[in-house]
């Protein structure tokens, strides 16, 4: 019996190892969780310390170490990479964003938004950096290279989030910055200055 247990706490503690290692998280975590479950398991597996006389409580103690193994991956998801998946996202930014020359079914692209007043600009104005407060109230810093803005709408690449992104103007707080010279702009002059020319 004794075997048995040792030999399913060494399988169980190598399960746990592996699905430390896989998260996307730091090395000090890594090795700390790592040293607890091989503790643990080791422990209840009876090589860590002196072996209990109760084979009970060593099973019982390695399920419930499984099932916490098992209930924190339940709902992992490995980060996608899939380049097919990126580059179909950015064709279809490129579209609406009106970057390519090419046309659908036969006709001239749509235009994404009426006016685009960032179209023809300097891209030194175009390439900007603001604090913005979504929907939720949330802030966040962003860098963004602007692509579109009708007045209203500022739209372009968010590097933060590594997509294409519409900000509304009047959730950016605080001013503007430019991002090549540091110069920091009111939002209505910012604005003022991509309409003006």
């Amino acid at each position: 019996m004794d075997t048995i247990l040792v030999l399913c706490s060494l399988v169980i503690a190598a399960y746990a190892i592996r699905s430390i290692c896989i998260k996307q998280q730091s090395l000090g975590k890594k090795v700390g969780k790592s040293i607890f479950s091989v503790w643990y398991f080791l422990t209840a597996g009876g090589l860590a310390v002196e072996p209990s006389a109760n084979a009970l409580a060593s099973i019982i103690m390695m399920i419930i170490g499984a099932a916490v193994v098992w209930y924190c991956n339940r709902d992992y998801k490995k980060p996608h990479t899939n380049s097919k998946n990126l580059i179909s996202e950015h064709s279809d930014a490129l579209k609406d964003f009106e970057l390519s020359t090419g046309t659908k079914g036969g006709a001239k692209a749509k235009a994404y938004r009426s006016v685009n007043y960032a179209k023809g600009k300097s891209e030194e104005l175009k390439a900007v950096a603001f604090s913005y407060v979504n929907s939720k109230g949330e802030s966040s810093f962003r860098d963004v290279d602007v692509k579109s803005f009708d007045g209203q709408y500022v739209e372009g690449y968010c590097h933060l989030s590594r997509k294409f992104k519409t900000f509304r103007l009047d959730r950016i707080d605080g001013d503007i910055i430019i991002r090549e010279t540091g110069e920091s702009l009111d939002v209505n002059d910012w604005s003022a200055t991509i309409v003006r020319g």
